[in-house]
């Protein structure tokens, strides 16, 4: 053995003690440059054969600590497929190792619904929390022997355990939740369904079902779980919408922050499905949350008429909707408006029988029996056209009102209006749209600027 000292300060600082003065050794020091070697040498034969069995002892002690820990490794190894028979051997000669007497009591779970076997499963998973309880793995698979069993009672204290344990991990609040469930304890269940949604999102919609079918259909009931907590609540009046009712999703959504509403896919969600019942009710809520992102009030039937503000990506079921053509390219132009600093700009490639059908629209929600006036401004340049397009009012049957021509020798803004008096109709939408006369025509060029689009009512 040797161990590096300071030579001047080892022999005061580290006296010899007396019980090393009866061994049959000798100590060397050797002075190497700045180092010390220090030796211990057996002069005897007895005292070689002691020092070597020591050694062995050590070696076999350690060499048995390594070859079990390797084993109960490999045992526990939950990628390792090891057959029932063979870990009940290995938790009778380890039974003080959990980990053994967990893997065997998990695949007595996993491989039989014999009920003498889910007893000895909860007999070994009673072993594996005596020996760590400290590890609400061990309690959750105990609990779910025992709910196996019916022993409900028995299995919520093991659950509550883990909950202590683990108060964030999502099995265990889900178990515990659904073990309330069962036992008829509605209002405790609550708070670990929660705090298990919180956790997994995918959870909600089963939570929110196991409870409405277990309430009754109770909207306070889940209106409760979610109480405080924005994304829950609009998962809520996804589901409610669902469920057919839609008067209570909508008081719901109406009490949620407008911020919250802003960033979440449930909320666009939510207003598309309200648009299938009441379009008019929708465009009222998809106001009044896209009011917090733009204020724009300028015009309240048709938004952004004047292009002033960007898209809105998720929220575009009242908004403009531009996708491409194969007759033009369309896009947003800064340096030419007619009022405000960014028009519409739409220049045509020339192709022949030039069509424009829904590339640009938007939604909007008319009164049955108001009259309106829609209206925009339109400027060209260098159009050659056998005919302008036009602005148009789009219904589910095709053209409820449309314009007359942009005109392609005009110079300056042109007014494009129509009026008229509102039928039924689930849904309309402004357009601008250009249709061959005969089916084919001679091709268009040149550009189009559109700009402040309104509707009014008369």
């Amino acid at each position: 053995m040797a161990v590096s000292v300071d030579p001047q300060s080892f022999y005061s600082d580290h006296p010899t003690p007396k019980y090393l003065a009866v061994l049959p050794a000798k100590l060397l020091v050797l002075r190497r440059s700045n180092r010390v070697t220090v030796s211990l040498k057996i002069k005897n034969l007895f005292g070689s054969i002691a020092l070597a069995v020591i050694v062995l002892m050590c070696v076999i002690a350690f060499s048995r600590v390594v070859l079990l820990h390797f084993v109960v490794r490999a045992m526990a190894d939950r990628r390792i497929t090891i057959g029932r028979d063979a870990l009940i051997s290995a938790a009778l000669r380890l039974a003080d190792s959990p980990r053994i007497q967990i893997r065997l009591a998990e695949s007595e779970m996993s491989d039989s619904s014999d009920m003498e076997v889910i007893a000895q499963a909860q007999i070994h998973a009673g072993r594996s929390v005596r020996l760590s309880p400290w590890d609400y793995r061990y309690w959750r698979t105990l609990a779910a022997a025992q709910e196996f069993l019916g022993n409900l009672d028995d299995a919520e204290r093991s659950l509550r355990t883990a909950s202590r344990l683990a108060p964030r991990y999502v099995e265990v609040n889900w178990s515990l939740a659904n073990v309330l469930l069962r036992k008829g304890q509605l209002q405790e269940s609550l708070q670990p369904f929660r705090l298990a949604t919180n956790s997994n999102r995918e959870l909600l919609p089963a939570a929110l079902d196991l409870l409405w079918r277990a309430s009754g259909g109770d909207v306070e009931v889940l209106k409760k779980m979610t109480e405080g907590e924005a994304r829950l609540q609009l998962a809520l009046t996804q589901f409610l919408m669902e469920q057919s009712q839609s008067d209570a999703a909508i008081a719901l959504y109406k009490k949620v922050d407008v911020k919250a509403k802003i960033n979440s896919p449930n909320a666009a969600a939510f207003i598309s499905s309200i648009l299938k019942v009441s379009p008019l009710m929708a465009r009222e809520l998809w106001l009044e949350t896209v009011r917090a992102l733009i204020p724009d009030t300028s015009n309240e039937l048709i938004w952004n008429g004047g292009f002033e503000a960007e898209s809105l990506k998720q929220f575009n079921q009242f908004d403009w909707t531009i996708s491409a053509s194969d007759y033009a390219r369309i896009g947003f132009d800064r340096s030419v408006a007619h009022s405000g600093g960014r028009s519409l700009k739409v220049s045509f490639i020339g192709r022949d029988s030039t069509r424009l059908a829904g590339e640009i629209k938007q939604s909007v929600v008319l009164k049955p029996g108001v009259r309106y006036r829609l209206e925009c401004y339109a400027k060209a340049q260098n159009l050659v056209t056998p005919e302008g397009p036009r602005l148009a009012l789009m219904g589910r049957n095709g053209i409820i009102a449309i314009s007359e021509p942009v005109v392609a020798e005009s110079e300056g803004w042109q007014n494009l209006a129509m009026e008229l008096t509102a039928k039924p109709e689930e849904m309309t939408y402004i357009s601008i749209i250009r249709t061959p006369r005969h089916g084919y025509d001679e091709p268009t060029r040149g550009t189009i600027w559109f700009d402040d689009f309104k509707l009014t009512e008369r």
